[in-house]
């Protein structure tokens, strides 16, 4: 046992009986706190990247522009990934796990624990940011890169559906296919940032509940709030019905997360 894990090991025994409420056996509760852990962990990084790159964006004038906003968003995003998947499957994301979900990839007892866990690693990210950019500008508080639209909000919601759905679609596909952590990362860190370039102007590109709500939350900015959580809701469900129609049925399913 290395020396972190054995500073670890009464923190593990004390959380136990937390975790025997979703699992059985203390194989599965360590399984299960583990990756929980790298949802927080994964989240937190994403939504300092995404969120973080809004905000850096605004403070600077533009400095960054479309293109690198986008960029930030999908290197950080393909980062926490290539990071992360291999402990918790790195949904990351409440739509994924939705997806995931609905189309039998995720066992129903661990869909809220894992948006549980996005949410918290996107409030303690916001939080983090909150704390190292507040008084950035002089200004004092600020948006923390919270999503927005700048037009109508029917064009907000329209986008924010479209682009979920792929980003949902293509994962269930790459999952369905059994894809490794690199394949995953490259194509989904490379679709985020054609989605942020393209869209991010027009709905701030979200495609995610829990990027949406950390910054939210810790500027109390809720300005359509509503949009970032039914949109990414319903492109994740109109992907799932596709995925499962268009599926093919002699592939076999993948270990679920």
């Amino acid at each position: 046992m290395s020396p972190i894990e054995r500073a670890l090991a009464p923190l593990a025994r004390a959380a136990e009986p937390l975790l025997g409420r979703l699992s059985l056996d203390r194989a599965s509760n360590q399984a299960s706190a583990r990756q929980l852990m790298a949802e927080v962990l994964g989240t937190f990084g994403l939504v300092f990247f995404c969120a973080g790159s809004a905000h850096v964006n605004w403070w600077s004038g533009g400095e960054l522009g479309a293109l690198g906003v986008g960029l930030a968003n999908g290197f950080g995003v393909a980062v926490m990934i290539f990071a992360f998947w291999s402990v918790s499957g790195a949904h990351l994301n409440p739509a994924v796990s939705l997806g995931l979900w609905l189309t039998g990839k995720l066992p129903g007892r661990r869909l809220a624990p894992y948006v549980a866990a996005q949410l918290a690693g996107a409030l303690i990210a916001s939080s983090v940011m909150h704390g190292l950019f507040r008084n950035h500008t002089g200004e004092g508080e600020s948006w923390l890169g919270a999503n927005f639209s700048s037009g109508p909000v029917i064009q907000a919601f329209g986008t924010e559906i479209v682009i979920t759905f792929f980003l949902v679609y293509a994962i269930l596909m790459l999952a369905e296919r059994g894809r490794g952590a690199t394949v995953f990362a490259v194509a989904v860190g490379l679709y985020v940032a054609a989605a942020v370039t393209l869209a991010g102007s027009v709905s701030g590109a979200s495609m995610n509940p829990a990027r949406a709500f950390g910054p939210a939350a810790i500027a109390w900015f809720w300005d359509n709030h509503w949009v970032y959580w039914v949109a990414p809701g319903l492109g994740a469900l109109f992907a799932s019905v596709f995925f499962a129609v268009l599926r093919d049925r002699q592939t076999s399913d993948p270990p679920s997360a």
